[in-house]
Protein backbone atom coordinates (compact mmCIF):
# COMPACT_ATOMS: atom_id res chain seq x y z
CA UNK A 1 0.00 0.00 0.00
CA UNK A 2 1.42 3.44 -0.88
CA UNK A 3 2.42 5.54 2.09
CA UNK A 4 3.63 9.04 2.67
CA UNK A 5 7.35 9.47 3.24
CA UNK A 6 8.06 8.69 6.93
CA UNK A 7 10.39 11.69 7.25
CA UNK A 8 10.63 13.84 10.34
CA UNK A 9 8.30 16.84 10.08
CA UNK A 10 10.19 20.08 9.55
CA UNK A 11 8.56 23.46 10.31
CA UNK A 12 7.83 25.59 7.27
CA UNK A 13 9.89 28.51 8.62
CA UNK A 14 12.96 26.28 8.86
CA UNK A 15 12.50 25.02 5.31
CA UNK A 16 12.06 28.54 3.90
CA UNK A 17 15.14 29.74 5.76
CA UNK A 18 17.16 26.86 4.32
CA UNK A 19 15.92 27.62 0.78
CA UNK A 20 16.90 31.25 1.20
CA UNK A 21 20.40 30.21 2.25
CA UNK A 22 20.75 27.68 -0.60
CA UNK A 23 20.98 24.70 1.74
CA UNK A 24 20.67 21.44 -0.22
CA UNK A 25 19.63 19.56 2.91
CA UNK A 26 16.68 21.92 3.38
CA UNK A 27 15.69 21.41 -0.27
CA UNK A 28 15.77 17.62 0.16
CA UNK A 29 13.68 17.92 3.33
CA UNK A 30 11.20 20.07 1.41
CA UNK A 31 10.79 17.38 -1.24
CA UNK A 32 10.41 14.61 1.35
CA UNK A 33 7.76 16.66 3.16
CA UNK A 34 5.60 17.69 0.18
CA UNK A 35 6.65 15.47 -2.74
CA UNK A 36 3.95 12.83 -2.43
CA UNK A 37 1.25 15.38 -1.58
CA UNK A 38 1.96 17.49 -4.67
CA UNK A 39 2.15 14.41 -6.88
CA UNK A 40 -1.21 13.17 -5.58
CA UNK A 41 -2.75 16.62 -6.18
CA UNK A 42 -1.27 17.03 -9.68
CA UNK A 43 -2.30 13.53 -10.75
CA UNK A 44 -5.84 14.06 -9.42
CA UNK A 45 -6.11 17.31 -11.41
CA UNK A 46 -4.56 16.17 -14.70
CA UNK A 47 -5.02 12.40 -14.84
CA UNK A 48 -1.64 11.94 -16.58
CA UNK A 49 1.30 10.36 -14.75
CA UNK A 50 4.00 11.99 -16.89
CA UNK A 51 2.38 15.43 -16.76
CA UNK A 52 1.97 15.17 -12.99
CA UNK A 53 5.68 14.27 -12.57
CA UNK A 54 6.72 17.26 -14.72
CA UNK A 55 4.49 19.59 -12.70
CA UNK A 56 5.97 18.39 -9.40
CA UNK A 57 9.50 18.79 -10.78
CA UNK A 58 8.90 22.35 -11.98
CA UNK A 59 7.09 23.29 -8.79
CA UNK A 60 10.02 22.37 -6.56
CA UNK A 61 12.56 24.06 -8.83
CA UNK A 62 10.44 27.21 -8.82
CA UNK A 63 10.07 27.03 -5.03
CA UNK A 64 13.84 26.86 -4.59
CA UNK A 65 14.18 30.26 -6.31
CA UNK A 66 11.04 32.20 -5.44
CA UNK A 67 9.35 30.67 -2.38
CA UNK A 68 11.48 32.73 0.10
CA UNK A 69 9.90 35.90 -1.37
CA UNK A 70 6.52 35.27 0.25
CA UNK A 71 5.55 37.57 3.06
CA UNK A 72 4.30 34.92 5.51
CA UNK A 73 6.59 31.88 5.66
CA UNK A 74 3.84 29.85 7.34
CA UNK A 75 2.12 29.71 3.93
CA UNK A 76 4.74 27.46 2.39
CA UNK A 77 2.18 24.74 1.69
CA UNK A 78 -0.10 27.32 0.04
CA UNK A 79 2.81 28.49 -2.11
CA UNK A 80 3.57 24.96 -3.30
CA UNK A 81 -0.05 24.00 -3.98
CA UNK A 82 -0.65 27.35 -5.71
CA UNK A 83 2.40 26.91 -7.99
CA UNK A 84 1.31 23.36 -8.85
CA UNK A 85 -2.28 24.49 -9.41
CA UNK A 86 -1.24 27.20 -11.86
CA UNK A 87 0.69 24.67 -13.91
CA UNK A 88 -2.21 22.20 -13.80
CA UNK A 89 -4.59 24.81 -15.16
CA UNK A 90 -2.13 25.79 -17.89
CA UNK A 91 -1.74 22.15 -18.92
CA UNK A 92 -5.51 21.57 -18.79
CA UNK A 93 -7.20 19.95 -15.81
CA UNK A 94 -9.65 17.06 -16.05
CA UNK A 95 -13.39 17.60 -15.68
CA UNK A 96 -13.58 14.83 -13.06
CA UNK A 97 -10.87 14.12 -10.51
CA UNK A 98 -8.66 11.15 -11.29
CA UNK A 99 -7.73 8.28 -8.98
CA UNK A 100 -6.55 4.71 -9.52
CA UNK A 101 -9.62 2.53 -10.09
CA UNK A 102 -7.60 -0.67 -9.68
CA UNK A 103 -6.39 0.14 -6.16
CA UNK A 104 -8.36 -0.28 -2.96
CA UNK A 105 -9.62 2.41 -0.63
CA UNK A 106 -7.35 2.90 2.34
CA UNK A 107 -8.34 2.20 5.92
CA UNK A 108 -6.97 5.56 7.13
CA UNK A 109 -6.98 9.09 5.68
CA UNK A 110 -4.38 10.19 3.15
CA UNK A 111 -2.37 12.48 5.43
CA UNK A 112 -2.30 9.96 8.32
CA UNK A 113 -0.99 6.94 6.44
CA UNK A 114 2.44 7.17 8.04
CA UNK A 115 0.83 6.22 11.36
CA UNK A 116 -1.70 3.40 11.13
CA UNK A 117 -3.23 3.56 14.60
CA UNK A 118 -6.91 4.04 13.74
CA UNK A 119 -8.98 0.87 13.31
CA UNK A 120 -10.35 0.13 9.85
CA UNK A 121 -13.94 1.37 9.40
CA UNK A 122 -16.79 -0.99 8.63
CA UNK A 123 -17.27 0.07 5.01
CA UNK A 124 -18.57 -1.56 1.84
CA UNK A 125 -16.00 -3.26 -0.41
CA UNK A 126 -13.69 -1.11 -2.55
CA UNK A 127 -15.49 -1.95 -5.78
CA UNK A 128 -18.72 -0.51 -4.43
CA UNK A 129 -16.87 2.50 -2.98
CA UNK A 130 -15.35 3.25 -6.40
CA UNK A 131 -18.78 3.31 -8.02
CA UNK A 132 -20.23 5.42 -5.22
CA UNK A 133 -17.33 7.88 -5.26
CA UNK A 134 -17.26 8.23 -9.05
CA UNK A 135 -21.01 8.88 -9.30
CA UNK A 136 -20.91 11.38 -6.43
CA UNK A 137 -17.96 13.42 -7.66
CA UNK A 138 -19.36 13.57 -11.22
CA UNK A 139 -22.31 15.61 -9.91
CA UNK A 140 -20.05 18.43 -8.62
CA UNK A 141 -18.59 21.32 -10.58
CA UNK A 142 -14.82 21.08 -11.30
CA UNK A 143 -14.13 24.02 -8.98
CA UNK A 144 -16.05 22.37 -6.13
CA UNK A 145 -14.23 19.09 -6.74
CA UNK A 146 -10.90 20.86 -6.35
CA UNK A 147 -11.99 22.63 -3.17
CA UNK A 148 -13.12 19.34 -1.64
CA UNK A 149 -9.85 17.69 -2.68
CA UNK A 150 -7.71 20.37 -1.01
CA UNK A 151 -9.90 20.66 2.09
CA UNK A 152 -10.75 17.01 2.88
CA UNK A 153 -7.83 15.12 1.37
CA UNK A 154 -4.91 17.53 1.77
CA UNK A 155 -6.15 19.19 4.95
CA UNK A 156 -5.92 22.87 3.93
CA UNK A 157 -7.73 25.17 6.31
CA UNK A 158 -9.72 28.14 4.91
CA UNK A 159 -6.80 30.55 5.41
CA UNK A 160 -4.27 28.42 3.52
CA UNK A 161 -6.91 27.25 1.05
CA UNK A 162 -7.70 30.87 0.20
CA UNK A 163 -4.00 31.64 -0.25
CA UNK A 164 -3.74 28.66 -2.63
CA UNK A 165 -6.76 29.62 -4.73
CA UNK A 166 -6.08 33.37 -4.68
CA UNK A 167 -9.15 34.11 -2.52
CA UNK A 168 -9.75 35.64 0.87
CA UNK A 169 -10.24 33.50 3.94
CA UNK A 170 -13.95 34.29 4.08
CA UNK A 171 -14.58 33.40 0.43
CA UNK A 172 -12.62 30.18 0.82
CA UNK A 173 -14.71 29.21 3.86
CA UNK A 174 -17.90 29.92 1.90
CA UNK A 175 -16.71 27.66 -0.92
CA UNK A 176 -15.94 24.88 1.53
CA UNK A 177 -19.40 25.11 3.12
CA UNK A 178 -21.11 25.19 -0.26
CA UNK A 179 -19.05 22.26 -1.55
CA UNK A 180 -19.68 20.22 1.59
CA UNK A 181 -23.45 20.71 1.26
CA UNK A 182 -23.46 19.75 -2.42
CA UNK A 183 -21.20 16.77 -1.75
CA UNK A 184 -23.50 15.52 1.03
CA UNK A 185 -26.59 15.93 -1.17
CA UNK A 186 -24.96 14.09 -4.09
CA UNK A 187 -23.75 11.27 -1.82
CA UNK A 188 -27.18 10.82 -0.21
CA UNK A 189 -28.72 10.66 -3.65
CA UNK A 190 -26.36 7.86 -4.68
CA UNK A 191 -26.83 6.00 -1.39
CA UNK A 192 -30.61 6.16 -1.81
CA UNK A 193 -30.28 4.85 -5.35
CA UNK A 194 -28.08 1.96 -4.13
CA UNK A 195 -30.54 1.19 -1.32
CA UNK A 196 -33.43 0.97 -3.77
CA UNK A 197 -31.41 -1.36 -6.00
CA UNK A 198 -30.54 -3.53 -2.99
CA UNK A 199 -34.19 -3.66 -1.87
CA UNK A 200 -35.35 -4.61 -5.38
CA UNK A 201 -32.74 -7.37 -5.55
CA UNK A 202 -33.81 -8.72 -2.15
CA UNK A 203 -37.48 -8.84 -3.17
CA UNK A 204 -36.68 -10.70 -6.40
CA UNK A 205 -34.80 -13.48 -4.61
CA UNK A 206 -36.91 -16.56 -3.77
CA UNK A 207 -37.69 -17.03 -0.10
CA UNK A 208 -35.53 -19.73 1.51
CA UNK A 209 -37.41 -22.30 3.62
CA UNK A 210 -40.86 -20.95 2.84
CA UNK A 211 -41.25 -17.63 4.57
CA UNK A 212 -38.44 -15.12 4.54
CA UNK A 213 -37.07 -14.11 7.89
CA UNK A 214 -38.02 -10.67 8.98
CA UNK A 215 -34.98 -8.53 9.75
CA UNK A 216 -34.60 -6.86 13.07
CA UNK A 217 -36.69 -3.76 13.33
CA UNK A 218 -39.00 -4.76 10.47
CA UNK A 219 -42.03 -3.47 12.33
CA UNK A 220 -40.33 -0.27 13.33
CA UNK A 221 -41.27 2.99 11.62
CA UNK A 222 -39.23 3.98 8.58
CA UNK A 223 -35.82 5.40 9.33
CA UNK A 224 -35.52 8.90 7.88
CA UNK A 225 -32.78 9.48 5.36
CA UNK A 226 -30.04 11.82 6.49
CA UNK A 227 -30.32 15.28 4.93
CA UNK A 228 -27.77 18.09 4.74
CA UNK A 229 -28.36 20.91 7.14
CA UNK A 230 -28.13 23.60 4.48
CA UNK A 231 -30.60 24.01 1.63
CA UNK A 232 -28.82 23.86 -1.71
CA UNK A 233 -29.21 26.74 -4.10
CA UNK A 234 -28.33 25.03 -7.36
CA UNK A 235 -29.22 21.35 -6.80
CA UNK A 236 -32.53 20.10 -5.39
CA UNK A 237 -32.29 17.75 -2.40
CA UNK A 238 -32.49 14.00 -2.94
CA UNK A 239 -36.04 12.65 -2.99
CA UNK A 240 -37.07 10.88 0.23
CA UNK A 241 -36.87 7.11 0.26
CA UNK A 242 -40.10 5.15 0.16
CA UNK A 243 -41.12 3.31 3.35
CA UNK A 244 -40.29 -0.12 1.93
CA UNK A 245 -36.74 0.95 1.00
CA UNK A 246 -36.21 2.64 4.38
CA UNK A 247 -37.42 -0.48 6.19
CA UNK A 248 -35.09 -2.65 4.10
CA UNK A 249 -32.10 -0.31 4.68
CA UNK A 250 -32.69 -0.40 8.44
CA UNK A 251 -32.32 -4.19 8.51
CA UNK A 252 -29.82 -4.82 5.71
CA UNK A 253 -26.15 -5.01 6.84
CA UNK A 254 -24.89 -3.84 3.43
CA UNK A 255 -27.18 -0.79 3.45
CA UNK A 256 -26.14 0.06 7.03
CA UNK A 257 -22.46 -0.05 6.05
CA UNK A 258 -23.22 2.08 3.02
CA UNK A 259 -25.01 4.63 5.17
CA UNK A 260 -21.88 5.17 7.30
CA UNK A 261 -19.92 6.52 4.32
CA UNK A 262 -19.33 10.28 4.24
CA UNK A 263 -18.07 12.51 1.47
CA UNK A 264 -15.05 13.76 3.43
CA UNK A 265 -14.04 10.18 4.24
CA UNK A 266 -14.30 9.19 0.57
CA UNK A 267 -11.90 11.97 -0.41
CA UNK A 268 -9.52 11.20 2.43
CA UNK A 269 -9.42 7.40 1.91
CA UNK A 270 -9.38 7.30 -1.92
CA UNK A 271 -6.47 5.33 -3.44
CA UNK A 272 -3.18 7.23 -3.45
CA UNK A 273 -0.70 7.03 -6.34
CA UNK A 274 2.82 5.69 -5.95
CA UNK A 275 5.41 8.45 -6.17
CA UNK A 276 8.01 7.65 -8.89
CA UNK A 277 11.32 6.79 -7.25
CA UNK A 278 13.36 8.51 -10.00
CA UNK A 279 11.55 11.81 -9.52
CA UNK A 280 13.49 12.70 -6.37
CA UNK A 281 16.84 12.22 -8.09
CA UNK A 282 15.65 14.29 -11.06
CA UNK A 283 14.52 17.16 -8.85
CA UNK A 284 17.72 17.19 -6.76
CA UNK A 285 19.92 17.05 -9.85
CA UNK A 286 18.17 20.00 -11.50
CA UNK A 287 18.25 22.01 -8.27
CA UNK A 288 21.97 21.48 -7.47
CA UNK A 289 23.79 21.22 -10.81
CA UNK A 290 25.60 24.55 -11.47
CA UNK A 291 25.38 24.05 -15.24
CA UNK A 292 21.56 24.05 -15.08
CA UNK A 293 21.24 27.55 -13.64
CA UNK A 294 19.72 28.87 -16.88
CA UNK A 295 17.27 25.97 -16.98
CA UNK A 296 16.19 26.73 -13.41
CA UNK A 297 15.66 30.40 -14.30
CA UNK A 298 13.54 29.40 -17.30
CA UNK A 299 11.36 27.14 -15.15
CA UNK A 300 10.82 29.94 -12.62
CA UNK A 301 9.94 32.37 -15.42
CA UNK A 302 7.24 30.00 -16.68
CA UNK A 303 5.70 29.97 -13.21
CA UNK A 304 3.96 33.31 -13.77
CA UNK A 305 3.85 36.39 -11.61
CA UNK A 306 3.59 36.60 -7.85
CA UNK A 307 0.95 38.45 -5.84
CA UNK A 308 1.91 41.32 -3.49
CA UNK A 309 2.03 38.68 -0.72
CA UNK A 310 4.62 36.69 -2.70
CA UNK A 311 2.25 33.83 -3.62
CA UNK A 312 1.77 32.48 -7.17
CA UNK A 313 -1.02 34.28 -9.01
CA UNK A 314 -3.80 32.10 -10.40
CA UNK A 315 -4.91 32.45 -14.03
CA UNK A 316 -8.62 32.04 -13.19
CA UNK A 317 -8.62 34.70 -10.45
CA UNK A 318 -8.21 38.43 -11.27
CA UNK A 319 -5.45 40.30 -9.49
CA UNK A 320 -6.27 42.88 -6.76
CA UNK A 321 -5.50 45.71 -9.18
CA UNK A 322 -7.83 44.22 -11.79
CA UNK A 323 -10.59 43.76 -9.21
CA UNK A 324 -10.10 47.37 -8.10
CA UNK A 325 -10.40 48.69 -11.65
CA UNK A 326 -13.40 46.46 -12.31
CA UNK A 327 -15.07 47.75 -9.15
CA UNK A 328 -14.35 51.37 -10.07
CA UNK A 329 -15.49 50.91 -13.66
CA UNK A 330 -18.62 49.12 -12.50
CA UNK A 331 -19.45 51.98 -10.15
CA UNK A 332 -19.00 54.57 -12.90
CA UNK A 333 -21.11 52.51 -15.30
CA UNK A 334 -23.81 52.13 -12.66
CA UNK A 335 -23.87 55.88 -12.03
CA UNK A 336 -24.13 56.57 -15.76
CA UNK A 337 -26.97 54.07 -16.15
CA UNK A 338 -28.80 55.64 -13.20
CA UNK A 339 -28.41 59.09 -14.77
CA UNK A 340 -29.74 57.86 -18.11
CA UNK A 341 -32.70 56.16 -16.43
CA UNK A 342 -33.50 59.39 -14.58
CA UNK A 343 -33.29 61.33 -17.85
CA UNK A 344 -35.64 58.95 -19.63
CA UNK A 345 -38.08 59.01 -16.71
CA UNK A 346 -38.05 62.79 -16.37
CA UNK A 347 -37.79 63.61 -20.07
CA UNK A 348 -41.39 62.92 -21.16
CA UNK A 349 -42.75 64.89 -18.21
CA UNK A 350 -40.80 68.06 -18.89
CA UNK A 351 -43.26 70.72 -19.98
CA UNK A 352 -43.31 74.41 -20.67
CA UNK A 353 -40.34 76.12 -22.18
CA UNK A 354 -37.58 73.88 -23.51
CA UNK A 355 -34.65 73.32 -21.19
CA UNK A 356 -31.43 75.12 -21.87
CA UNK A 357 -28.87 72.81 -20.33
CA UNK A 358 -25.96 72.94 -19.85
CA UNK A 359 -26.04 76.66 -19.07
CA UNK A 360 -24.03 78.02 -21.99
CA UNK A 361 -23.66 81.75 -22.28
CA UNK A 362 -26.36 83.13 -24.52
CA UNK A 363 -25.28 84.81 -27.71
CA UNK A 364 -26.92 87.98 -29.05
CA UNK A 365 -29.69 87.18 -31.53
CA UNK A 366 -30.58 89.35 -34.53
CA UNK A 367 -33.75 91.35 -34.31
CA UNK A 368 -36.55 91.17 -36.85
CA UNK A 369 -36.26 94.34 -38.92
CA UNK A 370 -37.57 95.20 -42.35
CA UNK A 371 -34.79 94.99 -44.89
CA UNK A 372 -34.59 97.49 -47.79
CA UNK A 373 -35.58 96.23 -51.22
CA UNK A 374 -32.88 94.78 -53.42
CA UNK A 375 -32.67 97.96 -55.60
CA UNK A 376 -31.58 99.96 -52.58
CA UNK A 377 -34.62 102.24 -52.38
CA UNK A 378 -36.75 102.48 -49.30
CA UNK A 379 -40.26 101.14 -49.28
CA UNK A 380 -41.48 104.34 -47.66
CA UNK A 381 -40.15 106.37 -50.61
CA UNK A 382 -42.14 104.28 -53.06
CA UNK A 383 -45.18 106.36 -53.99
CA UNK A 384 -47.26 103.27 -54.62
CA UNK A 385 -46.71 102.08 -51.03
CA UNK A 386 -46.97 105.48 -49.32
CA UNK A 387 -49.92 105.96 -46.98
CA UNK A 388 -52.87 107.77 -48.43
CA UNK A 389 -52.97 111.49 -47.63
CA UNK A 390 -56.72 111.61 -47.43
CA UNK A 391 -57.01 108.94 -44.82
CA UNK A 392 -58.58 105.55 -45.06
CA UNK A 393 -60.97 104.96 -47.91
CA UNK A 394 -59.88 108.02 -49.89
CA UNK A 395 -57.57 108.08 -52.87
CA UNK A 396 -54.53 110.23 -52.78
CA UNK A 397 -54.71 113.36 -54.91
CA UNK A 398 -51.87 114.14 -57.32
CA UNK A 399 -49.50 116.85 -56.20
CA UNK A 400 -50.25 120.36 -57.35
CA UNK A 401 -47.88 121.98 -59.81
CA UNK A 402 -47.45 125.64 -60.36
CA UNK A 403 -49.52 126.88 -63.27
CA UNK A 404 -46.62 128.89 -64.63
CA UNK A 405 -44.50 125.74 -64.99
CA UNK A 406 -44.20 124.62 -68.54
CA UNK A 407 -44.28 121.04 -69.64
CA UNK A 408 -41.44 119.67 -71.58
CA UNK A 409 -42.20 117.79 -74.74
CA UNK A 410 -41.20 114.46 -73.31
CA UNK A 411 -43.05 114.86 -70.05
CA UNK A 412 -46.12 112.74 -69.52
CA UNK A 413 -49.44 114.41 -69.05
CA UNK A 414 -50.13 112.34 -65.93
CA UNK A 415 -47.90 113.57 -63.11
CA UNK A 416 -48.34 110.31 -61.16
CA UNK A 417 -47.01 108.15 -63.96
CA UNK A 418 -43.24 107.54 -63.90
CA UNK A 419 -41.16 108.66 -66.82
CA UNK A 420 -41.15 106.22 -69.75
CA UNK A 421 -37.41 105.79 -69.61
CA UNK A 422 -37.40 104.66 -65.91
CA UNK A 423 -37.23 100.83 -65.15
CA UNK A 424 -40.17 99.39 -63.18
CA UNK A 425 -39.29 98.53 -59.50
CA UNK A 426 -38.41 94.88 -58.74
CA UNK A 427 -41.08 93.15 -56.68
CA UNK A 428 -39.77 91.07 -53.67
CA UNK A 429 -40.42 87.35 -53.77
CA UNK A 430 -41.78 84.86 -51.26
CA UNK A 431 -39.56 82.84 -48.89
CA UNK A 432 -40.18 79.08 -48.76
CA UNK A 433 -38.75 77.12 -45.79
CA UNK A 434 -38.60 73.31 -45.81
CA UNK A 435 -39.07 71.28 -43.60
CA UNK A 436 -41.18 72.77 -40.85
CA UNK A 437 -40.06 70.20 -38.24
CA UNK A 438 -36.59 68.75 -37.63
CA UNK A 439 -35.89 65.77 -35.33
CA UNK A 440 -32.36 65.34 -33.96
CA UNK A 441 -32.43 61.76 -32.60
CA UNK A 442 -29.05 60.09 -32.77
CA UNK A 443 -27.46 63.09 -34.53
CA UNK A 444 -26.47 66.63 -33.68
CA UNK A 445 -26.87 68.38 -37.05
CA UNK A 446 -29.47 68.80 -39.79
CA UNK A 447 -30.16 71.05 -42.81
CA UNK A 448 -33.02 73.43 -43.57
CA UNK A 449 -33.67 74.42 -47.20
CA UNK A 450 -34.58 78.05 -48.10
CA UNK A 451 -35.97 78.96 -51.55
CA UNK A 452 -37.14 82.19 -53.27
CA UNK A 453 -40.27 82.24 -55.45
CA UNK A 454 -41.59 85.09 -57.63
CA UNK A 455 -38.61 87.30 -56.94
CA UNK A 456 -35.49 87.74 -54.87
CA UNK A 457 -35.65 87.38 -51.10
CA UNK A 458 -33.55 88.59 -48.21
CA UNK A 459 -33.97 86.82 -44.89
CA UNK A 460 -32.87 86.79 -41.27
CA UNK A 461 -33.05 84.01 -38.67
CA UNK A 462 -33.10 83.63 -34.91
CA UNK A 463 -33.27 80.71 -32.43
CA UNK A 464 -35.24 80.33 -29.23
CA UNK A 465 -32.41 78.59 -27.34
CA UNK A 466 -28.65 78.83 -27.26
CA UNK A 467 -28.38 75.07 -27.76
CA UNK A 468 -29.31 75.49 -31.43
CA UNK A 469 -26.61 77.10 -33.57
CA UNK A 470 -27.15 78.11 -37.22
CA UNK A 471 -24.45 78.24 -39.84
CA UNK A 472 -25.91 81.54 -41.22
CA UNK A 473 -28.09 84.09 -39.49
CA UNK A 474 -29.03 86.17 -42.58
CA UNK A 475 -28.64 86.19 -46.34
CA UNK A 476 -30.21 86.79 -49.73
CA UNK A 477 -31.55 84.47 -52.44
CA UNK A 478 -32.13 85.31 -56.09
CA UNK A 479 -35.39 84.44 -57.78
CA UNK A 480 -35.65 80.69 -58.21
CA UNK A 481 -32.53 80.05 -56.13
CA UNK A 482 -32.09 77.94 -52.99
CA UNK A 483 -29.86 78.01 -49.92
CA UNK A 484 -28.98 75.51 -47.18
CA UNK A 485 -28.75 76.43 -43.48
CA UNK A 486 -27.12 73.89 -41.12
CA UNK A 487 -28.53 73.43 -37.63
CA UNK A 488 -26.10 72.21 -34.94
CA UNK A 489 -27.07 71.00 -31.45
CA UNK A 490 -24.66 72.08 -28.72
CA UNK A 491 -24.63 69.92 -25.55
CA UNK A 492 -22.40 69.16 -22.59
CA UNK A 493 -21.45 65.64 -21.37
CA UNK A 494 -25.06 64.47 -21.12
CA UNK A 495 -27.72 66.35 -23.10
CA UNK A 496 -31.32 66.28 -21.91
CA UNK A 497 -34.23 65.99 -24.34
CA UNK A 498 -35.72 69.32 -25.40
CA UNK A 499 -37.36 71.42 -28.07
CA UNK A 500 -36.57 74.72 -29.78
CA UNK A 501 -37.89 76.99 -32.53
CA UNK A 502 -36.16 78.61 -35.51
CA UNK A 503 -37.78 81.78 -36.92
CA UNK A 504 -36.99 82.90 -40.49
CA UNK A 505 -38.18 86.39 -41.52
CA UNK A 506 -38.21 87.69 -45.11
CA UNK A 507 -37.94 91.28 -46.32
CA UNK A 508 -41.71 91.69 -46.21
CA UNK A 509 -41.84 90.82 -42.52
CA UNK A 510 -43.43 87.43 -43.06
CA UNK A 511 -42.22 84.81 -40.55
CA UNK A 512 -41.65 81.11 -41.05
CA UNK A 513 -41.07 78.86 -38.01
CA UNK A 514 -39.26 75.52 -37.87
CA UNK A 515 -39.69 73.28 -34.81
CA UNK A 516 -36.57 71.37 -33.70
CA UNK A 517 -36.82 68.49 -31.19
CA UNK A 518 -33.96 66.33 -29.82
CA UNK A 519 -33.44 63.49 -27.41
CA UNK A 520 -30.76 62.40 -24.96
CA UNK A 521 -27.19 62.78 -26.17
CA UNK A 522 -23.78 61.93 -24.73
CA UNK A 523 -20.71 64.08 -25.18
Amino acid sequence: MPRLSPSVHAPDRTLVRGLNEGDETAFAALYDEYGERLYDYALSMTGDVKVAADIVHDTFIDAGRRAPRMRDHLHLSSWLYGAARRRCIRRGRAKVLFWDLDSEFSDIPFLDRAEQDDPAPDWPPSEELHDLFRATVAQLEPVDQEVMLLAFRHGLRPGRLGATLGLSRRRAALRVRRGRAELAAALQKEIARADRACASAAESEPAAGGAREQPDGAGAPPVPVQRPGRVLRRRPPAPPADPETARHAAGCPDCRRRGRVTGAALFGRAPAPVLPAALRHRVMHTATDPELAGYRADIAARGGTLTPAGLPSQPDVPSPFTRRWLFTGGGMAGALVAALVAVFVMGPGIGGDPLSWPPFRSEPQPSITRQPPPNGSSTDADPSRAPAAGGPGRSAEPPMRPQTEKKTPGESADPTRPPPSADPPTQPGALVVNPVKVELYGTKSANVSLAAESGPVTWTAMTSTSQLVLSEMQGGIDEGGTSQVTISLRTFIVGLPGQGTLTFTDSEGATHQVTVVWGVSLL
